[in-house]
């Protein structure tokens, strides 16, 4: 029998023959003649009673090779053929109170394929208690948020949303009372609210206080090798430039890892991490900054609400810190000496290109966020759409350091870029310049969560500090994008 989990907000419980012809697959040609599947029948299951088990058997014939499953007319699962015909599909969070319909069909040679036979799912609502006693109090940059939780059976989970953005959402234990969300944004009134999680998938009415934090002048940091008294004693010429760059900024201080302890990072609420030198190595092993007390104080940093700029090979970092799972860490990796081109590096914020007029992939435009703003998007190579130029013609040393999204597969998005998001809690912010689909993460907000503070990496090689070949045309665009990110993680 073969078993697939769904984690997805979905449908259930009562049973439907239904032909289902309004939809076939490409490749394959509809015969009403063949045989459909038997045995559909669905069980409800789970301590709650929310989930439900979808079974059915595939008929006995020879040329059958396997079968397809849709939701609401859409393929979300294309099984090969099992020895047993008999198959078993779980769908967890299904939604109260609608109805949703999982069809199959019969997949045989020749590219044949059987009308559909489906189960429509309903279960009723339900009401759920949320928080009571509410309160908000605020420290610094710090708001702490209590509460009192209620009696209700089948608790998981507490979540606080700030500002109505369940993208960004904190999870908490389900015995959870009290939460310190730290390093908030000043001067802007916000919406804290508190949901309690019941069976995983399902959320209480919120609770919710507003609070605002007062300016507090913020400063940012720039962490140094050990072997590196200042920032004079970079040995890479981007490393230095980068540095040099930051040392005429206003609040920017250098701290080396052993110093990082000393920073209150409600004082010091940015710190900017970049490596990117030749030759080093893959690996985040081979940072500067590999050593476990250096990583000790980056997480404690990080978990008392300092954000982290990571640039360059300083992505690899966020496996350590636990950003993004061990098996997830920047795939895509260069540090060579480069060559020379005639084109201008750029960047995409618009992701999916050649699915923005409609497809079963999204389009994802980022170009509103803030780390964009006051930058001038262009085509100097004529791709079609705009970009962001950050490296002209000449020498350039291409140290890509990011993620290639089609490892990780769609799961059940979209495409590989919302599975990347889902899966790491983040925002992909830009591709390659010429990539019209979703196939690499390079500029990342990571959100943050309980363990981390805020993040963003940015792996792409365009994003180089000195170009060796001479002036680059574009420097002004790398140092105002900088300046954007500094000023989007304070």
């Amino acid at each position: 029998m073969k078993l697939s989990k769904l984690t997805y907000i979905a449908a259930g419980i009562c049973l439907l023959a239904s032909s289902c012809s309004d939809y076939t697959p490409n490749g394959y040609t509809e015969e009403p003649t063949l045989p459909v599947v038997s045995s559909m029948e669905y069980t409800v299951a789970g301590a709650a009673n929310h989930d439900v088990n979808i079974n059915w058997t595939l008929p006995a014939d020879n040329d059958v090779t396997g079968c397809i499953l849709y939701r609401n007319a859409t393929e979300i699962e294309n099984f090969d053929l099992d020895p047993s015909r008999n198959y078993s599909y779980t769908v967890l969070g299904t939604p109260l109170g609608e109805e949703v319909v999982y069809t199959v069909k019969v997949k045989y040679a020749d590219g044949k394929i059987s009308t559909g036979k489906s189960v429509v799912i309903s279960l009723p609502e339900e009401t759920f208690a949320g928080v009571n006693n509410l309160q908000g109090s605020v420290n610094g940059r710090a708001v702490t948020l209590s509460w009192t939780l209620p009696s209700q059976a089948h608790r998981t989970g507490v979540r606080i949303v700030t500002n109505g953005d369940v993208d960004k959402a904190v999870l908490l234990d389900a015995d959870a009372t009290s939460y310190v969300l730290k390093a908030q944004p000043m001067e802007q009134t916000l919406n804290y609210g508190v949901e309690v999680v019941y069976d995983t998938y399902y959320y209480s009415p919120t609770a919710s206080v507003e609070e605002t934090i007062p300016y507090m002048e913020p400063k940012m940091l720039y962490l140094l090798p050990e072997d590196a008294a200042t920032y004079n004693d970079l040995t890479d010429d981007d490393e230095y430039a980068a540095a040099q760059w930051f040392a005429a900024q206003p609040n920017a201080e250098f701290v080396h890892p052993s110093e990082i302890a000393n920073y209150d990072p409600a004082v010091y609420s940015v710190m900017w991490i970049e490596v990117d030198r030749v030759g080093i190595g893959m690996g985040w092993q081979k940072l500067p900054f590999a050593s476990d007390d250096c990583i000790a104080a980056l997480k404690d940093y990080s978990a008392n609400g300092g954000s982290l700029y990571l640039a360059n090979m300083a992505t690899q970092l966020t496996v350590p810190l636990e950003i993004v799972p061990e098996n997830m860490a920047p795939t895509v990796f260069g540090d060579g000496n480069g060559g020379s081109g005639d084109d201008v590096w750029v960047i995409n914020p618009n992701l999916g290109w050649d699915f923005k007029d409609g497809a079963d992939q999204g389009f994802y435009d980022r170009t509103a966020h803030a780390v964009y703003e006051g930058l001038t998007l262009e085509d100097p190579n004529g791709y079609g759409y705009p970009t962001l130029p950050l490296i002209g013609p000449g020498q350039r040393e291409d140290h890509n350091c990011l993620w290639d999204c089609n490892i990780y597969g769609k799961g059940s998005y979209p495409d590989v870029i919302k599975n990347f998001e889902v899966t790491t809690n983040s925002l992909v912010l830009a591709t390659w310049g010429h990539v019209r689909d979703h196939c690499v993460a390079g500029l990342v907000e990571f959100y943050s969560n309980p363990t981390h503070g805020r993040c963003i990496a940015n792996g792409l090689a365009a994003y180089e500090w000195n170009q060796n070949s001479g002036p680059n045309p574009y420097q002004a665009n790398i140092e105002k994008l900088t300046e954007n990110i500094l000023n989007y993680l304070k």
